[in-house]
């Protein structure tokens, strides 16, 4: 047999398996795209559970000179060991003041250099844009780069994607130092969000910038390119910029907030497959590496392994909804007289499939919110597929908020499976008390509040729902995404209604800093009580976190906590939706 005769071959197997064989194929691409992911975060894993320890990293003799700078600035309170009181009231006065300079920066930002005619005086989406930056939600209620001024991207937005995710990080440094620490303190703030900054975030998106730009995403200080279409007399200005340092630091530190309206859908912000893959695995790399840390963090590599494969769980369930929904389609489009092959309506045919709905349901398993299609065309089940993460809160998590939200359910789980089986509720060897149990609580109970209270008074308003063009279980669909996203700071969203007014950019941004403020305030309390116990010894009755019952016990508890509070408004949303394409009822609505 020839070596042309054998290639054919190979060719047409692959071939045959990736087009005529779709739901392999696809279940395939989804493993490729969770396996690429892990073996980069399982890389990074080791360097996030030293910083998590304080111990020295590959990073820091070149992060060190720039660490001790910053602190001299700052002064002693860079040096003081801070307990809850003193870190929270840090945390917030930083991202209080560096909210205030942002909004001032774009409310004059035609009077600084790299302004042009373009940019926004709307001050009620101002607001909205530098909370949902500072957030890390990244939730965008316009579409034009050019409502922001060159200045206002490159050093206040661009800014913000930076410090978000860096205090959110140095936050989870503070719970990780709780459960370690005997001391009594959670460390000190600015040197936190220091080491977050120079040894993990920036080191990361300069690296994935390069990657980029050697991929072929711009980075430029042009405003635009001018286009002479063919046939046509009139020009067409192409919007241009630093889209690839944007593009870096919105997937390292799960922004998700695009360069363009279409965002990861527009060629210039992910050109191919690989940039599609490549984006997917950034934005995953830190919420799933300190996954993976904190089984070597606590010396339990069973609780990590436990912690992977609940999240893992999580994330194929609701891949594979998407995927198949998508696939599927919408069953009377088959009988239109053409080969109908799946929902390719908004979609980026050089991504496909499997590699889209992969990456919506990761950019909703993590705070990310970034997307590669358009939302508001997927089906009632693809779209089951991509709301349920979101209604969990992120079970992945952003950076920093992986841990956060993950112990949330951990504390509150190990409380459950302790009443069920009359054992006393312990973490890591500490005794669980009143306090972690109602904190956990209140951070469960927090977040479908945020959503449903709004969601049932926005549809007594008729002013509102005029702007809305879908039909009625749309619109749930449509609103219950809305505040979801913003309570989840997730920042992605299905639109199909005028999100750019008063109504909408203010109470978005009370849903932004309630949900992203009050759970940290709370998970500190936590941290704190958890810094002040001792002794700690593991009691012999006390269940085992990292056994595969707990596991199945967590899994259980986040999908009941974060699916269920939701199931009213999901049965005349998403599903009536469904059932009405499916023509599961016989009656009409």
């Amino acid at each position: 047999m020839t070596s042309s005769t054998t290639l054919n071959q190979s060719s047409s197997f692959w071939v045959n398996l990736f087009l005529q064989n779709r739901e392999l194929s696809g279940f395939i691409i989804v493993l490729i795209y969770i396996l690429v992911a892990s073996i980069l975060a399982y890389i990074l894993s080791n360097h996030i559970a030293k910083i998590y320890r304080g111990e020295e990293t590959i990073i820091s003799r070149y992060a060190r000179p720039f660490i001790t700078f910053f602190e001299r600035l700052i002064g002693p309170a860079a040096k003081k060991k801070m307990k809850f009181r003193e870190y929270a009231l840090s945390f917030i006065f930083f991202n209080l003041v560096a909210g205030l300079v942002s909004i001032l920066a774009i409310y004059y930002q035609n009077y600084v250099p790299f302004n042009h005619a373009l940019a926004t005086d709307n001050f009620s989406l101002i607001i909205n844009t530098v909370v949902s930056f500072l957030t890390n939600t990244n939730l965008q209620h316009y579409s034009n780069p050019l409502r922001f001024t060159y200045f206002s991207q490159t050093f206040v937005l661009m800014g913000l994607m930076y410090i978000g995710p860096a205090t959110a990080f140095a936050v989870s440094m503070a719970f990780v130092r709780g459960i370690l620490t005997e001391e009594g303190h959670l460390g000190n703030f600015f040197h936190d969000v220091l080491v977050s900054f120079f040894e993990l975030i920036v080191p990361l998106s300069l690296l994935l910038t390069v990657i980029f730009i050697i991929a072929g995403i711009p980075e430029t200080t042009m405003y635009y390119m001018t286009i002479h279409p063919l046939f046509s007399g009139s020009t067409v200005n192409l919007p241009l910029g630093p889209v690839s340092s944007w593009e870096s630091i919105k997937n390292i530190g799960t922004n998700g907030g695009g360069f363009y309206g279409a965002n990861a859908g527009f060629p210039l912000e992910n050109p191919n497959w690989l940039t599609n893959i490549l984006e997917f695995s950034a934005f995953t790399l830190i919420p799933l590496a300190s996954i993976m840390s904190l089984g070597k963090v606590f010396s339990s590599k069973s609780f990590g392994r436990m912690l992977y494969a609940v999240i893992m769980g999580i994330f194929i369930f609701s891949a594979m909804i998407a995927f198949f929904g998508e696939y599927i389609g919408i069953p009377s489009m088959s009988g239109l007289g053409f080969a109908y092959t799946g929902n390719m309506v908004g979609k980026e045919t050089a991504i496909g499939l499997a590699s889209s709905t992969t990456f919506g349901v990761g950019a909703t398993m993590t705070s990310t919110g970034a997307a590669d299609a358009i939302l508001a065309s997927y089906t009632p089940t693809g779209m089951l597929g991509i709301i349920v993460p979101l209604l969990m809160n992120d079970p992945l998590g952003g950076v920093g908020t992986s841990v956060l939200n993950i112990f949330t359910f951990v504390i509150f789980t190990a409380f459950i499976a302790s009443l069920m089986v009359g054992r006393l509720p312990e973490m890591m060897r500490i005794k669980l008390g009143s306090k972690e149990i109602k904190y956990s609580t209140l951070s469960l109970v927090t977040h479908p509040l945020l959503v449903l209270i709004p969601l049932g008074a926005t549809f007594t308003l008729s002013f509102i729902m005029t702007s809305f063009s879908n039909p009625a279980p749309f619109r749930i669909t449509a609103l219950l995404y809305e505040f979801g996203t913003s309570a989840a700071n997730n920042g992605s969203e299905i639109g199909t209604f005028l999100t750019n007014q008063a109504y909408f950019n203010y109470l978005d941004a009370f849903i932004m800093l309630f949900g992203r403020y009050f759970i940290m305030i709370f998970q500190l309390v936590i941290a704190q009580s958890l810094a002040s116990k001792s002794p700690r010894t593991e009691g012999e009755n006390a269940v085992r976190l990292g056994s595969p019952a707990f596991g199945l016990t967590l899994f259980a508890v986040m999908i009941v906590v974060g699916v269920l509070s939701f199931f009213p408004v999901l049965a005349l949303g998403p599903l009536l939706s469904l059932a009405r394409d499916f023509s599961l009822f016989i009656w009409r609505i």
